[in-house]
């Protein structure tokens, strides 16, 4: 299989999925006020543009986008106010984390801004990309374990279909450590098809909600 056509699709559909999720949370929020709606609608923003980014980086071949720095670190920053926001159900809490978030949004967006003049690597690149991977994948088990506990109790679809997607894009992420000390496209097909479903099930959790 083309590691490049598979790495084209996850990053399709990770823009699509999180798109429509920042869309519905946004227009859910204008509708109950929850900070909590804001605070998703926010990471799966960044997300989707981590996406996009991605898919532009691989593809756009006129200038040099180093997005990996925007990529992995966005993505981290958003998995880590989405797990935050599970942690506690105060509305005050909640808009203090908002507040904070949308602070930290200024130096993310930056990052994306200045992609064609950023180093084309990390310093230590080997390291850092193994830990930023491994800390994705350690968040999304978090939030995993956030989710399954509420399908036990409930029983219900949302929660089944939530807690399955963090678990394989947790999988997903940490799966793909070992590539960056010995490259193989086999862990690159296999962490990707696991995120790739992982979303897939967080669509339909959210389709169905």
């Amino acid at each position: 299989m083309d590691q490049s056509l598979v790495a084209n699709i996850l990053s399709v559909t990770l823009f699509l999925v999180s798109l429509f999720i920042a869309l519905r949370s946004f227009t859910l929020y204008i509708q109950v006020r929850s900070s909590r709606l804001c605070i998703l609608g926010v990471s799966m923003t960044v997300i989707a543009l981590t996406a996009a980014a991605g898919f532009a980086g691989d593809n756009v071949t006129s200038m040099t986008l180093n997005v990996d720095w925007f990529n992995y670190i966005g993505q981290t920053v958003s998995f880590i106010f989405i797990l935050l926001s599970l942690v506690r159900s105060s509305e005050d809490y909640l808009s203090r984390l908002l507040s904070y978030q949308w602070l930290v949004l200024v130096p993310l967006m930056a990052l994306m801004l200045l992609s064609p003049v950023l180093p084309p690597e990390f310093p230590d690149a080997v390291v850092t990309k193994t830990l930023l991977s491994g800390l994705r994948g350690v968040i999304c088990i978090f939030i995993f374990f956030y989710y399954f506990p509420a399908f036990m109790r409930k029983e219900t679809r949302f929660s089944f279909l939530m807690s399955a997607a963090f678990l394989l894009l947790s999988f997903g992420y940490i799966i793909i450590m070992p590539k960056y000390v010995y490259p193989s496209d086999l862990f690159d097909h296999i962490g990707d098809i696991a995120r790739i479903c992982g979303l897939v099930s967080m669509l339909v959790a959210v389709v169905g909600g």
